[in-house]
């Protein structure tokens, strides 16, 4: 099953290889086609850079995303706390992207979806033909997290519950008005998905 199913993350680029290497030496049909383009900064420029606009790394537009988060390392002060529940759901309100887990045949799997929050359930979208429709009305987990490259701090989110696909027409078309998620991935993703939490735990690491 899980050979046939569609990826039901952010998508990839479908262009192939040859089209890629096009674009990223400037030869393909766009408009900067022919053109060179500027490489990207290195951690200490953006550092610097970010420092003098009195903001992080992440904040800029054009930081670097080829890397993993975390490669600064620890601060020299870092605290750990632990987040209520209240504010676990303010920090998931403002929805945007998170990471569902959930157990299919051959094991664990966790996908980045695009989220937005219904009450204090988490709503999510997807095809389906996906792997994730296929293993939907079961338990899942939901994670959100900010990170602060620049001071090493940040938080996280954990919800545990279960995945339910939303079935009711006049319950589909309240979220389609009123929550409005929309996957980075596009295309037709018209399964809602509702998580209802059954616990949920943050943690917040601040520097000093």
């Amino acid at each position: 099953m899980a050979n046939t199913m569609k990826n039901d993350g952010f998508g990839v680029d479908k262009r192939g290889p040859d089209m890629a290497s096009r674009r990223e030496t400037g030869t393909d049909d766009t408009p900067h086609g022919g053109v060179t383009l500027p490489p990207v900064p290195d951690p200490a420029a953006l550092q610097q850079l970010a420092a003098g606009l009195q903001t992080t790394p992440q904040g800029l537009p054009s930081a670097d995303t080829s890397q993993p988060p975390g490669q600064a390392g620890p601060s020299h002060y870092p605290v750990l706390q632990t987040l209520s529940p209240a504010e676990c759901y303010d920090l998931l309100s403002p929805g945007g992207v998170g990471r569902v887990a959930f157990t299919t045949s051959d094991g664990p799997v966790v996908l980045p979806v695009n989220y937005a929050m219904s009450g204090q359930t988490v709503i999510f979208r997807t095809a389906p033909d996906t792997l994730l429709a296929g293993y939907l009305n079961g338990p899942a987990g939901f994670e959100v997290d900010r990170l602060d490259e620049a001071l090493s701090q940040g938080w996280s989110v954990l919800v545990t519950g279960r995945a339910v696909r939303v079935t009711s027409e006049a319950e589909v078309r309240h979220l389609e008005q009123h929550v409005g998620v929309r996957p980075w991935a596009g295309g037709p993703r018209d399964v809602h998905v509702r998580i209802i939490p059954r616990k949920i735990t943050g943690r917040r690491i601040r520097s000093y």
